[in-house]
C-alpha cells in the first residue's frame, strides 16, 4: 500500500507544473557479455527543459534531439557532467536514444564503453541539483542476480555501491 502512495505521489509531482519535489531516477546494468553499462536515466522534462535553459545549453526540442547532433551532442555532455561513474577510471557514456512522454518525464538511454567491472562503483548522480536543490535522485544498478539502490542529495551527491560477492 505503501508503495501505490509513493508511486501516485511520484506521478502527481511529474505532471504539476509547479512542484515542490524533484525527482530523477535511472536504472543502470552492467552487460556481462558486452562488458558495458547500459543506463536509462528519467527525468522530469519541463525541470530538465529548465536546467538546460540555465545552463545555456539550446535545445528546440528534446522529443528531437535525436534527428539533431549538436544538440544530441549538447544534452549528453551536460548529462555527463552530473551522472558519473567511476571505477578505477571514469567511465565514458554515450547517448544512444531518448523519449519524451506526455507524462511529463523524459527517458535518455545510455551505454558506456568497454569496461572490466568487479567490485565497486563510486556514483556521482546530482542532475539537475545544480537548478533545484530539493531534487532528489535515485539509482538502481542491477548486477547479476542482485539489485543495490543509493539516493542522492543536494548535500549527498556522491555514493559508492560495492558489489557483495556470492
Amino acid at each position: 500500500m505503501k508503495s501505490i502512495a509513493l508511486i501516485i505521489l511520484l506521478l502527481t509531482s511529474f505532471v504539476s507544473f509547479s512542484h515542490e519535489y524533484f525527482f530523477g531516477f535511472s536504472e543502470l546494468e552492467y552487460n556481462d557479455i558486452t562488458r558495458k553499462f547500459e543506463a536509462t536515466i528519467i527525468v522530469s522534462t519541463h525541470d530538465f527543459e529548465r536546467a538546460l535553459e540555465l545552463a545555456e545549453v539550446n535545445v528546440v526540442d528534446l522529443a528531437k534531439i535525436q534527428s539533431n547532433m549538436a544538440e544530441k551532442n549538447a544534452v549528453e555532455s551536460y548529462i555527463n557532467r552530473h551522472f558519473i561513474l567511476q571505477t578505477q577510471d571514469r567511465i565514458k557514456f554515450n547517448l544512444i536514444g531518448s523519449e519524451v512522454f506526455l507524462n511529463g518525464t523524459s527517458n535518455f538511454y545510455f551505454e558506456s564503453e568497454e569496461i572490466d567491472f568487479h567490485d565497486k562503483l563510486e556514483v556521482t548522480f546530482d542532475l539537475l541539483m545544480d537548478v533545484f536543490k530539493q531534487q532528489q535522485n535515485k539509482i538502481t544498478l542491477n548486477y547479476r542476480d542482485n539489485s543495490y539502490t543509493r539516493t542522492f542529495l543536494y548535500n549527498e551527491r556522491k555514493q559508492l555501491i560495492a558489489i557483495e560477492n556470492n
